[in-house]
């Protein structure tokens, strides 16, 4: 072999090891990908993926006073983290958690009875997970449950002034029931959810040049018995993570260091609370630019291979 050849040889070499991804780096940003490929909700084609702008107020009906203050401080710490605002004590919960002892039952009814809770309504300033998605709520028993109601243009979703009056009453009954101790039948039909406000449109859905999808609303149910073994910590920090990112339910997240996992495998290997993969997750979506959700993505992605990569 000639000089020449030897020397284009030793260039090309060069080039290679300073252009080339590291197959380390390359293998993180793909196993990050299809992650968030499965877990990321998008509501629609054209839609960001779903996330609060703003303040995040968190209320709980069926725990203690003790408990469901446990659980606020929680979901406001990790909300905190991706830099949204916590309500001020007596504000009015966008973020709404029912304990329940069934929450089988208690879901289907509100399918069925009190839709109201759903967002689900004609008027198109509502963005959810559809109909089928609404179905799974219902009727696929899991020991945590969400469902989330967004806006992608100028209105806002707020409770109406007829169901703050009833919040503040149903809350009453909720921490007397919740003192004497959850049984059958407390929590365990529409009548018992007097305390959780019911989703109100004020504004029109409106398209403009940035691409947003605020979320609005979160109405997350909590199967007592179902988590009755799991730590209240980790638990709360998973309720933390339904709260605040709009998530498939029916993902696979086997293979990933995630708190999606807490109710699958042996107990051993659990985890105790969020993990770095699912903080860099919530990093990331909070960071990522406004825009289509194919490519907040490829930039959650990447973000998440930078922060987490053995994850």
């Amino acid at each position: 072999m000639s000089n020449i050849s030897r020397f284009s040889l030793a260039i090309l070499a060069v080039a290679a090891c300073h252009f080339a991804t590291p197959a380390s780096a390359q293998d993180a940003r793909e196993h990050a990908q299809t992650y968030v490929e499965r877990v990321a909700l998008a509501t629609g084609p054209d839609d960001a993926l779903a996330r609060w702008d703003g303040e995040i107020c968190v209320g709980a009906v069926g725990l203690a006073p003790e408990q469901a203050q446990a659980l606020v401080d929680r979901v406001s710490v990790r909300a905190r983290a991706v830099g949204l605002r916590p309500g001020a004590s007596g504000c009015r919960a966008n973020v709404m958690v029912i304990y329940a002892p069934d929450s089988d039952v208690v879901t289907r009814e509100i399918v069925d009875r009190r839709r109201d809770l759903l967002g689900y309504h004609a008027d198109d300033a509502n963005v959810t997970a559809g109909r089928e998605a609404m179905e799974d709520f219902a009727n696929v028993p899991r020991p945590i449950r969400w469902w989330h109601v967004s806006s992608t243009g100028a209105g806002s979703l707020r409770p109406d002034a007829e169901h703050r009056m009833r919040q503040a009453a149903g809350r009453t009954a909720a921490v007397a029931a919740a003192t004497r101790g959850i049984g059958p039948g407390d929590m365990g039909s529409p009548s018992d959810l007097q305390g959780v406000d019911a989703v109100r449109t004020n504004g029109s859905r409106t398209r403009s040049e940035t691409v947003r999808n605020d979320l609005s609303y979160a109405l997350i149910v909590v199967d007592a018995r179902r988590v009755a073994e799991v730590p209240a910590d980790a638990w709360m920090d998973y309720v933390a993570l339904a709260a605040l990112a709009q998530l498939d339910p029916n993902a696979d997240t086997s293979g990933y260091s995630t708190i999606l996992n807490l109710f699958r495998g042996e107990q051993a290997s659990r985890p105790a609370g969020l993990t770095a993969w699912d903080l860099a997750y919530l990093d990331a979506l909070y960071r990522a630019p406004s825009q289509q959700s194919s490519r907040q993505i490829s930039s959650i992605a990447r973000r998440i291979a930078e922060r987490a990569p053995g994850q």
